[in-house]
């Protein structure tokens, strides 16, 4: 008997089987513990082969086991949306979102109200989606407040991370010394700034999906440090959070509350009467704005188990129309948000 079966699996088997010769002859047994006869076992990694040499009542029981073991390692679909929203002064956008706080593990607060709590800068909020969930999002001023970063999708293999960046590498100077000559040399480094994502699923035989989930957003600031007499590295902001959750297959989970804070300042004058020396003061004004800048993050595992879930997640996703910065209401989400039908 030749079976083709997985290299996973043949690494396993030829662990069980003494090396001393390409061929082994190894007793068999049945469940019950009754010997059934010799087999004798060859292994050909390359071709991912392993042949069985025995008598047809051995050969059964061999194959029956190696089908229940060999099966292939479930795989996620995990489907992303970035979504950043501005609140300003003139701006008022509100996340309504009814949801299950059961079955999350992490190291952030668990916030059960609106996103973007003004109060947790530093934290994150994460929610599960239900089946008949109505998300809606209003935005009272100019449209351009809320806007679609990104909308990746990633394959993984269950219990692998797999890691989505949004960004560039930007390179910095780590070190630098100057040699006996009066020479400079500099220590350069990449790193990568943006929006990065790592997500780690884990799949359980009813397929269910437990999402280990560390977003991070850096910024370069406009400032640098000196690290040497002559030479200064800009510097760069850094948000980060961890969380596990436990998310049925198809539904979305949103982490929130990564939120930053931007001043600007803005100078209005009568042209010409607010250049004046000294009395030029009384003819203009200084406006400060502070704004806070909060990144939403919706995941939605999907578990694909065989060739006919790949085609229909491309299916699915052939059907979508392209998703757009704006404001958007709860029937433009629903599209890009795969949720189910809508209790009556």
């Amino acid at each position: 008997m030749k079976l083709s079966i997985t290299a996973c699996l043949l690494v396993l088997v030829a662990a069980f089987l003494p090396a001393t010769c390409p061929g082994q002859n190894t007793p068999v047994s049945a469940s019950d513990g009754k010997r059934l006869g010799q087999a004798h076992f060859e292994i050909d990694l390359d071709t991912k082969s392993l042949i069985v040499t025995t008598d047809p009542e051995t050969n059964d029981i061999i194959k029956r086991v190696i089908e229940e073991l060999d099966r292939p390692v479930p795989q996620a679909l995990i489907k992303v949306l970035f979504l950043e929203v501005k609140h300003g002064d003139d701006l008022d956008v509100g996340t309504d979102i009814t949801h299950d706080r059961t079955n999350h593990d992490g190291d952030q607060s668990i916030i059960e109200t609106m996103f973007g709590a003004a109060g947790f800068t530093e934290g994150g909020t994460v929610s599960i989606l239900q089946n008949d969930l109505q998300v809606t999002l209003s935005a009272l001023a100019e449209v351009s407040e809320m806007e679609v970063l990104s909308r990746p999708s990633i394959m993984a293999r269950s219990n692998e991370e797999a890691t989505i960046t949004i960004g560039a590498e930007v390179p910095f100077i780590r070190n630098s010394q100057v040699t006996d000559d009066g020479r400079v040399l500099n220590t350069v480094e990449y790193e990568d700034v943006g929006i990065i994502l790592t997500v780690t699923p884990h799949i359980t035989d009813d397929g269910t999906v437990e999402l280990d989930v560390a977003p991070e957003i850096s910024t370069l600031t406009g400032e640098s440090v000196a690290i040497s007499e002559s030479v200064e590295a800009p510097t760069f902001a850094k948000r980060s959070a961890q969380t596990r959750v436990v998310v049925p297959n198809g539904r979305t989970v949103v982490i929130g509350g990564l939120m930053s804070d931007e001043e600007t300042e803005l100078t209005r004058k009568i042209p010409l009467l607010g250049d004046i020396p000294a009395i030029g003061a009384l003819f203009r004004r200084t406006i400060k704005k502070k704004e806070k800048t909060e990144l939403l993050i919706f995941l939605t595992p999907h578990v694909v188990t065989g060739a006919a879930d790949v085609e229909k997640l491309t299916q699915a996703e052939r059907d979508a129309t392209e998703l757009v910065p704006g404001a958007f209401v709860d029937r433009d989400m629903r599209k890009y948000l795969p949720v189910g039908e809508t209790s009556k």
